[in-house]
């Protein structure tokens, strides 16, 4: 997957790895929008966090998300958090 690429390569991009810094991507459903929503977040001790939106998918990707947080992970070594999904 292209985008998938592509967002690999901002999420490398943003990780600079500072000290005392941590650094982690949130994957959010909107389901009134039907959306996924996709952030780089990073705070360093002692200071908020920051938040950039870097992707979005449609809800007809939601199956698969999972998957791209695990190659997310394996790939940046950023963790991945996921929000707003429903387990059954």
């Amino acid at each position: 997957m292209a985008y998938d690429d592509e967002l690999i390569e901002k999420i490398n991009q943003r990780f600079t790895k500072q000290p005392n810094t941590l650094y982690w991507v949130r994957i959010v459903y909107e389901r009134f929008s039907r959306v996924i929503n996709v952030f780089f977040e990073h705070a360093e001790i002692n200071l908020s966090t920051y938040s950039e939106y870097i992707g979005e998918y449609a809800e007809t990707e939601k199956y698969r998300i999972h998957e791209l947080g695990k190659r997310i992970e394996r790939e940046t070594n950023v963790r991945v958090e996921f929000a707003g999904f429903e387990y059954a």
